[in-house]
């Protein structure tokens, strides 16, 4: 190997060494699309190369290549009621999406003014279009009525149960949980919801999909329910390797949290607002499960937006770490969940908010196929959170860059010229 292909490989080579061997390096956010109408989550198929963005009003985006595609993936908005909390609120593609092109929504239904879960196929000829004609109804929640907030719609697959879909709800809305709905275990409001998509109860009827009980949910009460106690989680997200579940929950009036999911477990609302009594006149709650982290409003007001653990290749240091943010405060926060508490709780709405960058309103949190991190803000933005260079690694890729280009230059004015 000539002595300067060795210069230039050892400087570039070292640039990238010291990213590697930095514990954190500090982070950014990389806008990736912008101008869009009210973004409430981005997902992406295993494998897959596209960005989805589902937005409030109905329309789902692909970003492709850098590019959103101007025709949407599919667009529900004369079906979706979008006052207050309401709107096309989730998505969640099928494990086996790349041979089934199935994928699943949940919004609020612009006639029953209900939660509403289907699901559709992509068009085969035309991978970029959902097929309209092939909505089913998978469940449906009744909300009730004249109430237009807490309506949760987080909707996914834990890795190791690729039939199971879980669905967050929330308690209906209304102030305190009026009814004491997410304590009830006859209705499915205020709940975590998990039913197996795989069987079709009716598959003579293209209108309703149906599904199946999954063993192991809890026994008593409506069976669609792996866990009840919730406000509104908004929203919650499964760990791709370990597979646990982080269920972020809007408080009322005093405290946010951050709780981990297990079937059965009641998570205390509405006598608990995270640890705190709440109701102290309601009946006792003896299998309250405690949050693994709370935070209190400190008389302003909070919103959590609950978000994933870090799981990429790309930014070392980073992995097991979990991100959330308050869609009121606009603060931006992580930590790592060791089992039984957290550890290095920190402060990222530095890094992460910037005038250049997302600028506030997090409404959501997502994750592409190889696991990068996104924030979604409200105001029509969508941003990676990436690695900031350090400046010394810029400085020896720029030099050894530089040394590329001059013994290409050297190269070619050395080499014969070209036949006509």
């Amino acid at each position: 190997m000539p002595k300067m292909i060795k210069i230039i490989l050892t400087l570039i080579t070292a640039g990238f060494a010291s990213v590697g061997f930095a514990a954190v390096p500090p982070l950014q956010t990389q806008i990736v699309a912008s101008g869009l109408d009210r973004p409430l989550f981005v997902t992406a198929p295993e494998g897959d190369s596209r960005l989805f963005i589902v937005e409030q009003g109905g329309a789902i985006k692909i970003l492709q290549n850098g590019i959103v595609q101007p025709a949407p993936f599919l667009d529900l908005s004369k079906s979706v009621d979008t006052s207050g909390e309401r709107g096309l609120l989730g998505m969640a593609f099928d494990p086996n999406f790349a041979t089934n092109r199935r994928f699943y929504v949940d919004y609020i239904d612009k006639a029953t003014l209900n939660t509403v879960v289907a699901t559709y196929q992509v068009n085969a000829s035309k991978p970029n279009i959902a097929d309209a004609a092939s909505a089913q109804t998978v469940i449906t929640v009744a909300q009730p009525p004249g109430l237009n907030n807490h309506k949760a719609g987080w909707i996914g697959f834990r890795p190791s149960e690729p039939n199971n879909l879980y669905i967050a709800t929330g308690d209906g809305g209304g102030g305190n949980d009026p009814q004491n709905r997410a304590q009830n275990l006859n209705e499915n409001l205020g709940k975590i919801l998990r039913v197996d998509v795989e069987a079709d109860r009716f598959p003579s009827d293209n209108a309703k999909y149906g599904y199946a009980i999954p063993a192991g949910n809890m026994a008593g009460g409506n069976l669609e329910i792996y866990a009840f106690g919730l406000r509104n989680p908004y929203r919650y997200s499964f760990d791709r390797e370990t597979g646990t579940l982080y269920i972020a929950d809007v408080g009322q009036s005093n405290r946010e949290e951050i709780n981990i999911g297990a079937v059965g477990a009641n998570y205390g609302w509405r006598t608990f607002e995270g640890t705190r009594l709440n109701f102290p006149n309601d009946p006792p709650i003896a299998n309250h499960i405690a949050p693994i982290y709370e935070y209190d409003h400190n008389g302003g007001g909070a919103s959590i937006t609950g978000g994933y653990v870090y799981r990429g290749s790309g930014i070392e240091g980073l992995a097991g770490t979990y991100f959330f943010a308050d869609f009121v405060t606009d603060k931006v926060m992580s930590f790592h969940y060791t089992g039984s508490g957290i550890t290095d709780l920190t402060d990222r709405t530095a890094e992460l908010l910037s005038s250049t960058g997302i600028s506030g309103g997090i409404s959501s949190f997502g994750e592409d196929s190889s696991g990068n991190l996104y924030l979604v803000s409200i105001n029509g933005q969508v941003g990676m959170i990436t690695a900031v260079p350090e400046p010394e690694t810029w400085a020896l890729m720029l030099a050894g860059m530089a040394l590329v280009s001059l013994w290409v230059r050297r190269k070619g004015r050395a080499a014969p010229s070209a036949p006509a």
